[in-house]
């Protein structure tokens, strides 16, 4: 991979990761304004759509951002195993050039 190509993979996983951050804080700066407005409990089945944690939207930013992490993590190890087969091949053809055992 280019240094140009590898530029861009971290540009958009730094993205990612700032649009996941960024959508997980909401979630939670609505929480707490839902917290400090009510003092005593109240079950999550009778409090209204609009006031109930979206936690179907949290489990999918965290697995979005961990399959994403773990695609990552694989690309960089392709890659630094390419370049170990690389280096492998090269030194098997110096060794047969210059004849050593």
């Amino acid at each position: 991979m280019s240094n140009v190509t590898a530029a861009i993979v971290r540009r958009v996983g730094i993205l990612i990761l700032l649009l996941v951050c960024c959508g997980a804080l909401a979630d939670s700066t609505v929480y707490a304004q839902a917290s400090e407005q009510t003092k005593e409990y109240i079950p999550i089945n009778e409090l209204p759509p609009a006031e109930q944690l979206p936690a179907a939207r949290l489990l999918v930013a965290a697995y979005s951002f961990v399959l994403v992490a773990v695609f990552l993590y694989v690309v960089s190890v392709a890659r630094r195993l390419t370049a170990v087969q690389r280096e492998v091949e090269r030194l098997e053809a110096d060794v047969k050039r210059t004849g050593r055992a």
